[in-house]
């Protein structure tokens, strides 16, 4: 049957369907478990748009309907959604008419879904259920579920120096990490894995971090790893550490890799490597646009805990590994991103745990092998350098922006300065300020090409060491200028924490190291979702 979903009436923050001829049903969620961040305070109208892809690689004509609210019938007028593979429905909030330049209050978007031309005989009987889970703007906002809107939503487990990463179906997939066990100082690597969904707002199990062998599963627990998705969907998780020796909390990095596939809610793994696999903890990883991932830095243990000095590389598509021959680059808390558009990856600063360096090395892929790119004048971060800084891409992906960090090699001496490569030109300028001097800062480039970066680790006058709650915001113009401003701050301060760019361009903040200046930490179980104030349009 050739199809065309019809405008609809939908029940706002409740689960009421569209007409029976509607093979589709919005719910709106309006509310939230804290009275400060009611996303429906001071509304008066709503604004529904839908926008999508074309089939041949254009771009859907948008459709929107602008409706009061009305408090009495709570209900709200959705426009035409034409049959297409890729379909979002947008619901913004103002306090006054839009059309005379009111202010977006909250927003929200369902997850990209496909109307089809011809409805499938499954798809024929109750509506599918499309959820728009509406967010005060410029906040970070707890999570709600569309199942229950008044409950803060939270991770399943607490857990710090975790991974989170997006899945192509949206989903983030979060892993690892550690806590502490009950009433004790002794920390606890984690094996325990969950995605956040952000079609219905909830946190759902998944497998472990593990490997199946002749039907036995052997649970591999880690944090500080490093993750990234790779071309094919899958999740690449790379070494980590474990902790022993009770409350001496014993490192001891190790080398394993774990394919996560999301289809199967299962791991492969990488078998045994010639030369042989690196145990490292607190490394890099980054993908360039061939897909090859590059793995630089962080920490292993020979006689003692010291900086990994080779360079891994890894094609996921045939499993090939290869550690970079005639390169030996000790680094601790470097910054690692993929620069130029993916065509490099750069290594900015970092220590060798004896000073902190400022020198920014290039790796290409040539075809064979990752190697370091020779410059005739090498750029170079101002001053002594830093380490612990956060990087965030901005311009495209043609620059990098590196926020924050630590001027000594061991010590909590927080710098409040940014600086950006421009890749291209193989120069350094100086940034914004980042209003707090902190380190171990996450950045994130958000949906519009704004940095996000919040949270880290600081200290008062050169006291003891504490979490951070401040946030920023960072613009950079087409050309020329970067900026800075204020952002509202995180409701608890963190460092090792996450912050991920969702497919709607919010940023979901997970867990983290609440650490007070006493010298006691709190690993913290919270989320939340930054939602940036959107473009007039």
């Amino acid at each position: 049957m050739k199809r065309l979903l019809l405008s609809a009436l939908v029940a706002l923050g409740s689960f009421g369907c569209a007409p029976k001829e509607v093979k589709y049903s919005l719910n709106i969620v309006t509310q939230s478990c804290d009275p400060s961040a009611n996303p429906f305070e001071g509304v008066q109208f709503l604004r529904v748009r839908v926008t999508g892809e074309e089939a041949d690689g254009g771009v859907m004509e948008p459709k929107t309907e602008i409706s009061g609210s009305n408090p009495a019938t709570r209900e709200l007028k959705i426009p035409e959604i034409p049959a297409g593979p890729v379909r979002v429905v947008e619901v913004r909030a103002y306090d006054g008419d839009p059309n005379a330049g009111a202010r977006v209050v909250s927003m929200g978007k369902t997850l990209p879904f496909a109307v089809p031309d011809v409805v499938p005989e499954d798809l024929a009987g109750e509506p599918i259920r499309l959820n728009v889970i509406l967010r005060k703007v410029n906040t970070f906002a707890p999570i709600v579920s569309a199942a229950a809107p008044t409950q803060c939503q939270q991770l399943r487990v607490p857990r710090a120096g975790h991974s989170a990463t997006v899945l192509k179906n949206g989903k983030v997939f979060i892993a690892g990490g550690f806590n502490l066990k009950p009433g004790l100082p002794e920390k606890k690597a984690l094996a325990d894995t969950e995605v956040f969904n952000p079609a219905t707002g909830a946190f759902e199990l998944t497998k472990s971090l593990s490997i199946t062998a002749q039907g036995a599963v052997y649970e591999l627990p880690r944090a500080y790893h490093a993750a990234i998705r790779l071309p094919s969907g899958q999740v690449m998780v790379w070494g980590g550490e474990v902790y022993s020796n009770g409350a001496n909390n014993t490192v001891s990095p190790i080398a394993s890799i774990l394919f996560y596939d999301t289809d199967v809610d299962d791991f492969g793994a990488v078998g045994p490597r010639v030369p042989a696999a690196i145990n490292r903890s607190r490394h890099q990883a980054a993908i360039d646009a061939n897909g090859k991932v590059l793995i630089v830095g962080g920490i292993t243990r020979k006689s003692s805990i010291v900086p990994v000095d080779e360079v891994e590389w890894l094609d996921p598509a045939t499993n090939l590994y290869k550690i970079v021959d005639g390169v030996t680059l000790p680094r601790l808390d470097a910054t690692v991103m993929p620069v130029k558009k993916g065509e490099y990856v750069a290594v900015v600063g970092g220590t060798d745990g004896a000073t902190v360096k400022n020198d920014i090395t290039f790796f290409k892929f040539n075809g064979t092998t990752f190697a370091k790119q020779s410059t005739s004048m090498p750029p170079a971060l101002a001053g002594a350098g830093r380490r612990g800084a956060a990087g965030a891409l901005i311009r495209d992906s043609a620059d990098l922006v590196v926020l924050g960090g630590y001027s000594d090699p061991t010590l909590v001496r927080p710098v409040a300065s940014s600086e950006v490569l421009n890749a291209a030109a193989a120069t350094v300028a100086p940034g914004p300020d980042i209003r707090t001097a902190r380190g171990d800062v996450c950045a994130v480039t958000m949906g519009d090409g704004t940095v996000l970066a919040l949270g880290g680790r600081t200290s008062d006058s050169g006291g003891p060491p504490r979490s951070d709650a401040t946030a920023v915001l960072i613009t950079a113009a087409s050309s020329g200028g970067v900026t800075s401003i204020g952002a509202p701050n995180l409701p608890k301060a963190r460092y090792s924490h996450t912050c991920t760019t969702l497919l709607d361009g919010t940023v979901l903040v997970t867990g983290g190291i609440n650490e007070l200046v006493d010298g006691s930490i709190e690993i913290l179980q919270d989320a939340y979702i930054y939602t940036p104030t959107p473009p007039a349009d």
